[in-house]
């Protein structure tokens, strides 16, 4: 379903988490992440952290649309979806992969492949592309404020493991923000550059199936490895690392 404003992306997700939520599904883990840091976003629109705030709020509303097409698709089984959102969903509907991969998945997917396309559709053009080079620093930091939030959801909802690793070092947060999110938004930019000044549409399609092969290879390294003892414990772990999540 097209949304037009960030309220209804905000009401979709809450909508997927209705339908995901009481079945179990952990589709719902990358999208109740994702929830906050939209909400988060809306917030920082509203205070005036950006320069351009209407052109950051249709780049929200465009780029959470290339999530929405691709659960839609998945969904259904009709329509084309990205290899790397195919990956993460199966894995994610599944159980194969741990939280913390769902979650990473997820990130790699939306980041890596749907973010430069984005930031294309949005309009990054030269006489503007500093100002917008900018505001995609500052979203940066609102991401990076977000993450705790994030990670205090996501492990008192599906992981008590995931929260007490967090608190026994100190900086899974850290991590996930300061040497992965960041530095993978910055090669989006530089993606979504390429695509805005390719010289004609046969080199952006070939630059397209580039990023969507890039995008499919780096969420295939974060991916469970083939059956093992491990991966068939993982189901019935992550139940009871669940169930303990919402006891604690």
């Amino acid at each position: 379903m097209p949304v037009a404003t960030i309220q209804e992306v905000i009401d979709q997700m809450d909508a997927l988490l209705a339908r995901w939520e009481p079945r179990g599904d952990y589709l719902a883990v990358f999208v109740r992440s994702y929830r906050i840091i939209t909400i988060e976003m809306q917030r920082a629109i509203a205070a005036g952290e950006f320069e351009d705030p209407n052109w950051m709020e249709r780049l929200d509303i465009i780029f959470a649309q290339e999530y929405f097409d691709a659960v839609e698709a998945y969904e259904l089984g009709e329509g084309r979806i990205p290899g790397c959102w195919n990956l993460t969903f199966d894995l994610a509907r599944e159980k194969r992969g741990t939280v913390l991969q769902d979650l990473t998945l997820g990130m790699v997917a939306h980041i890596v492949h749907d973010l430069p396309i984005a930031l294309f559709k949005v309009g990054i053009g030269s006489s503007h592309r500093q100002s917008r080079r900018r505001d995609h620093e500052v979203a940066n930091d609102v991401l990076g404020r977000s993450i705790g939030e994030v990670q205090t959801e996501i492990s008192s909802h599906y992981s008590f493991v995931l929260g007490f690793l967090d608190r026994l070092t100190g900086g899974i947060d850290e991590i996930l923000t300061d040497t992965g999110i960041r530095a993978t938004r910055d090669r989006a930019w530089t993606r979504a550059v390429a695509l805005a000044d390719a010289p004609s549409q046969s080199v952006r399609d070939e630059l397209l199936r580039e990023l969507e092969q890039t995008a499919l290879e780096t969420a295939r390294l974060l991916a469970p490895k083939p059956p093992s003892l491990l991966a068939r414990l993982i189901p019935p772990f992550r139940r009871w690392d669940r169930t303990l999540a919402h006891w604690m």
